[in-house]
Protein backbone atom coordinates (compact mmCIF):
# COMPACT_ATOMS: atom_id res chain seq x y z
CA UNK A 1 0.00 0.00 0.00
CA UNK A 2 3.00 2.60 0.45
CA UNK A 3 4.16 2.28 -2.66
CA UNK A 4 0.87 2.39 -4.45
CA UNK A 5 -0.03 5.41 -7.13
CA UNK A 6 -3.20 6.63 -6.78
CA UNK A 7 -2.73 7.40 -2.60
CA UNK A 8 0.71 8.79 -3.56
CA UNK A 9 -0.46 10.78 -6.32
CA UNK A 10 -3.27 12.17 -4.00
CA UNK A 11 -1.00 13.13 -1.13
CA UNK A 12 1.28 14.75 -3.96
CA UNK A 13 -1.47 17.09 -4.73
CA UNK A 14 -2.97 17.96 -1.17
CA UNK A 15 0.67 18.72 0.12
CA UNK A 16 1.41 21.06 -2.99
CA UNK A 17 -2.02 22.62 -2.66
CA UNK A 18 -0.97 23.47 0.93
CA UNK A 19 2.50 24.56 -0.34
CA UNK A 20 0.53 26.89 -2.94
CA UNK A 21 -1.89 28.50 -0.37
CA UNK A 22 1.13 29.44 1.00
CA UNK A 23 2.92 31.01 -1.41
CA UNK A 24 -0.26 32.67 -2.63
CA UNK A 25 -1.09 34.48 1.01
CA UNK A 26 2.41 35.64 1.89
CA UNK A 27 3.90 32.87 3.66
CA UNK A 28 6.14 31.90 0.91
CA UNK A 29 9.42 30.69 2.07
CA UNK A 30 7.02 27.77 4.20
CA UNK A 31 5.22 27.13 0.43
CA UNK A 32 9.45 27.01 -1.37
CA UNK A 33 10.68 24.54 0.85
CA UNK A 34 7.55 22.22 0.89
CA UNK A 35 6.80 22.61 -3.07
CA UNK A 36 10.46 22.28 -3.76
CA UNK A 37 10.89 19.71 -1.13
CA UNK A 38 7.83 17.34 -2.76
CA UNK A 39 9.17 17.74 -6.36
CA UNK A 40 12.86 16.94 -5.65
CA UNK A 41 11.43 13.73 -3.93
CA UNK A 42 9.53 13.07 -6.79
CA UNK A 43 12.10 13.42 -8.77
CA UNK A 44 14.21 11.02 -6.58
CA UNK A 45 11.47 8.37 -6.79
CA UNK A 46 11.13 8.94 -10.57
CA UNK A 47 14.90 8.72 -11.43
CA UNK A 48 15.02 5.59 -9.20
CA UNK A 49 12.18 3.83 -10.85
CA UNK A 50 12.59 4.51 -14.11
CA UNK A 51 16.19 5.50 -14.97
CA UNK A 52 18.02 3.32 -12.60
CA UNK A 53 15.42 0.17 -12.55
CA UNK A 54 15.21 0.05 -8.64
CA UNK A 55 13.39 -2.49 -6.70
CA UNK A 56 10.30 -1.78 -4.78
CA UNK A 57 12.00 -1.79 -1.34
CA UNK A 58 14.82 1.04 -2.42
CA UNK A 59 11.71 3.23 -3.99
CA UNK A 60 10.25 2.89 -0.18
CA UNK A 61 12.98 5.85 1.28
CA UNK A 62 11.66 8.62 -1.63
CA UNK A 63 8.38 7.52 -1.39
CA UNK A 64 7.95 7.80 2.83
CA UNK A 65 9.79 10.98 2.60
CA UNK A 66 7.27 12.63 0.43
CA UNK A 67 4.04 10.70 2.25
CA UNK A 68 6.15 12.44 5.55
CA UNK A 69 6.93 16.12 3.77
CA UNK A 70 3.25 16.24 2.20
CA UNK A 71 1.47 15.39 5.51
CA UNK A 72 3.55 17.56 7.43
CA UNK A 73 2.76 20.45 5.30
CA UNK A 74 -1.09 19.77 5.48
CA UNK A 75 -1.10 19.01 9.07
CA UNK A 76 0.90 22.61 9.56
CA UNK A 77 -1.22 24.59 7.32
CA UNK A 78 -4.80 22.71 8.88
CA UNK A 79 -3.28 23.86 12.70
CA UNK A 80 -2.60 27.34 11.07
CA UNK A 81 -5.71 27.77 9.78
CA UNK A 82 -7.42 26.75 12.98
CA UNK A 83 -5.31 28.46 15.20
CA UNK A 84 -6.09 31.65 13.26
CA UNK A 85 -9.89 31.01 13.62
CA UNK A 86 -10.58 29.32 16.76
CA UNK A 87 -8.25 30.26 19.45
CA UNK A 88 -8.85 31.90 22.25
CA UNK A 89 -6.52 34.65 20.93
CA UNK A 90 -8.21 34.18 17.35
CA UNK A 91 -12.06 34.64 19.45
CA UNK A 92 -10.61 38.01 21.14
CA UNK A 93 -8.36 39.03 18.04
CA UNK A 94 -10.10 42.93 17.57
CA UNK A 95 -9.93 43.52 21.52
CA UNK A 96 -6.33 42.77 21.65
CA UNK A 97 -5.75 44.60 18.43
CA UNK A 98 -7.27 47.41 20.06
CA UNK A 99 -5.45 46.80 23.16
CA UNK A 100 -2.32 46.81 21.69
CA UNK A 101 -3.64 50.34 20.09
CA UNK A 102 -4.08 51.73 22.95
CA UNK A 103 -0.79 50.94 24.39
CA UNK A 104 0.76 52.14 21.17
CA UNK A 105 -1.28 55.35 21.23
CA UNK A 106 -0.09 56.12 24.86
CA UNK A 107 3.74 55.49 24.05
CA UNK A 108 3.55 52.29 25.86
CA UNK A 109 5.66 50.13 23.04
CA UNK A 110 6.98 47.41 24.69
CA UNK A 111 3.11 46.41 25.97
CA UNK A 112 2.11 47.14 22.20
CA UNK A 113 5.17 45.04 20.56
CA UNK A 114 4.07 42.27 23.01
CA UNK A 115 0.58 42.55 22.05
CA UNK A 116 0.95 42.56 17.91
CA UNK A 117 3.56 39.84 18.40
CA UNK A 118 1.00 37.62 20.03
CA UNK A 119 -1.56 38.23 17.42
CA UNK A 120 0.78 37.72 14.47
CA UNK A 121 1.76 34.55 16.04
CA UNK A 122 -1.82 33.09 16.10
CA UNK A 123 -2.13 34.25 12.55
CA UNK A 124 0.41 34.92 11.07
CA UNK A 125 -1.76 36.05 7.80
CA UNK A 126 -2.84 39.39 10.10
CA UNK A 127 -1.86 42.10 7.96
CA UNK A 128 -3.05 44.91 10.45
CA UNK A 129 -1.18 43.18 13.38
CA UNK A 130 2.19 43.18 10.82
CA UNK A 131 1.87 46.85 10.20
CA UNK A 132 0.59 48.16 13.98
CA UNK A 133 4.22 46.02 14.94
CA UNK A 134 6.19 47.45 12.26
CA UNK A 135 5.34 51.15 13.59
CA UNK A 136 6.41 50.24 17.00
CA UNK A 137 9.22 49.33 15.23
CA UNK A 138 9.79 52.90 13.59
CA UNK A 139 8.80 54.57 16.59
CA UNK A 140 11.37 52.86 19.02
CA UNK A 141 13.92 53.45 16.11
CA UNK A 142 14.56 49.20 15.26
CA UNK A 143 14.14 49.98 11.32
CA UNK A 144 15.43 46.77 10.54
CA UNK A 145 12.49 44.81 12.23
CA UNK A 146 10.26 47.37 11.05
CA UNK A 147 11.09 46.55 7.77
CA UNK A 148 10.74 43.34 7.94
CA UNK A 149 7.02 43.81 9.63
CA UNK A 150 6.30 46.05 6.67
CA UNK A 151 7.48 43.65 4.21
CA UNK A 152 5.96 40.55 5.46
CA UNK A 153 2.50 42.76 5.70
CA UNK A 154 2.73 43.48 1.65
CA UNK A 155 2.90 39.71 1.18
CA UNK A 156 0.19 38.97 3.36
CA UNK A 157 -2.02 42.00 2.24
CA UNK A 158 -3.55 40.14 -0.32
CA UNK A 159 -6.93 42.56 -0.37
CA UNK A 160 -4.17 45.61 -0.74
CA UNK A 161 -6.21 47.05 2.39
CA UNK A 162 -2.65 48.64 3.65
CA UNK A 163 -0.59 48.50 0.30
CA UNK A 164 -0.33 52.63 0.14
CA UNK A 165 0.37 53.34 4.25
CA UNK A 166 2.75 50.63 4.29
CA UNK A 167 4.34 52.09 1.46
CA UNK A 168 4.02 55.42 2.75
CA UNK A 169 6.24 54.21 6.23
CA UNK A 170 8.26 52.20 3.62
CA UNK A 171 9.58 55.47 2.53
CA UNK A 172 9.69 57.03 5.88
CA UNK A 173 12.14 54.29 6.91
CA UNK A 174 14.33 54.88 3.48
CA UNK A 175 14.22 59.04 4.12
CA UNK A 176 17.42 60.05 6.24
CA UNK A 177 16.22 60.62 9.45
CA UNK A 178 15.29 64.48 10.18
CA UNK A 179 17.89 66.62 12.80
Amino acid sequence: MTDALLPNLLLFATGQAAAWYYLRTGRWWIGVLASGALWVIADWYFLARFAFAAESAELLVPLVAMQVVAVWVVLALAFALWRRRWSATARRRAEIYGEGMVAYLRGDHRNAERTFRRLVRTDPWDAAAWVGLGNVGLRTGAFGQARRCFRRALGVDTKTLYADFVKHQMTRLAAPPAA
